[in-house]
Formats: C-alpha cells, sequence, structure tokens
C-alpha cells in the first residue's frame, strides 16, 4: 500500500506529496497503530528497489521521495539512520541507486526537507545521531581508469 501510493505521487502535484507525507505520518502516529515503522521502511525500501525505472517516467521521483521521507524523519516515525542504510543498499540490484547517485539524490531531498521544516541546528542534530557520513552517499568516481 505505502509503495503503491509511494508511487503514484511521483506523478503529482507538489500539494498532493506534501498531503501524502502528512497522511503517512498521522497513520503512524495513529492511537489504532494502523502503520509503524517497520510497515513504512519496507514500503520505502519497495519504492526504492523500483527508483531506477521511476526516474525515467518521472525524473523528480528521487526529489518526491525524499521530501516524503524527510517528512517523515523530522515527525520521528522513522530513523534517519535505517534510511539511510536503506538508501545505501537499495535498488534493482543492491547498492545500484549508490552507483548511479539516486541515493545521494534523495538523501540530498531529505536533508533539505530537515533544515527547511527544523532549521540547520535540528538538522545537524539528526544527521549527528543517525551516524550518515555524506560522502559515502557520492557516486563511485567514473572517471578513474
Amino acid at each position: 500500500m505505502i509503495s503503491l501510493w509511494v508511487t503514484d505521487s511521483f506523478e503529482r502535484k507538489d500539494m498532493e506529496i506534501n498531503l501524502l507525507a502528512k497522511l503517512l505520518v498521522s497513520l503512524a502516529r495513529s492511537q489504532n497503530g494502523i502503520l509503524d515503522s517497520n510497515q513504512l521502511i519496507k514500503g520505502f525500501e519497495s519504492v526504492l528497489s523500483t527508483l531506477e525505472d521511476a526516474v525515467n517516467d518521472a525524473p523528480k521521483a528521487p526529489e518526491f521521495l525524499g521530501r516524503i521521507i524527510g517528512r517523515v524523519v523530522v515527525e520521528n516515525v522513522a530513523p534517519l539512520s535505517e534510511i539511510g542504510q536503506l538508501l545505501r543498499e537499495g535498488g534493482e540490484e543492491p547498492g545500484s541507486l549508490l552507483k548511479c547517485g539516486l541515493a545521494g539524490d534523495v538523501l540530498g531531498s531529505i536533508l533539505e526537507v530537515i533544515e527547511v521544516e527544523k532549521g540547520e541546528g535540528v538538522l545537524n542534530e539528526i544527521r549527528g545521531a543517525s551516524n550518515l557520513r555524506l560522502e559515502d552517499f557520492r557516486p563511485p568516481d567514473t572517471n578513474k581508469y
């Protein structure tokens, strides 16, 4: 369900993406426990496994996915450390998002959402707690022989 919603949102407008992010947070925070962090993570993992194909039809998919995940991270529904691991290991083949640069694109969008919504101090705090190193998300240098 999460994967379908998020993938569908790649072809929507900004307002709809923001509403989907709010919906996911609300469902995860509901008293009935409709969604939990693990379900969100699994949904994002599924989206990441098809992101390389999705970019062909929706070039802004990494940015939009990052905005949705960023909101989830800002609201403390899923930790940035787990998201970082998904980005490093994700793709059609394990690690392919990292190799093609999409992992860095998604992470950049996530970090931008955190900074815009909570400020640079909170961004640094969340990033520090996650133990993510930004340089680990750069694609390999293809100019080396």
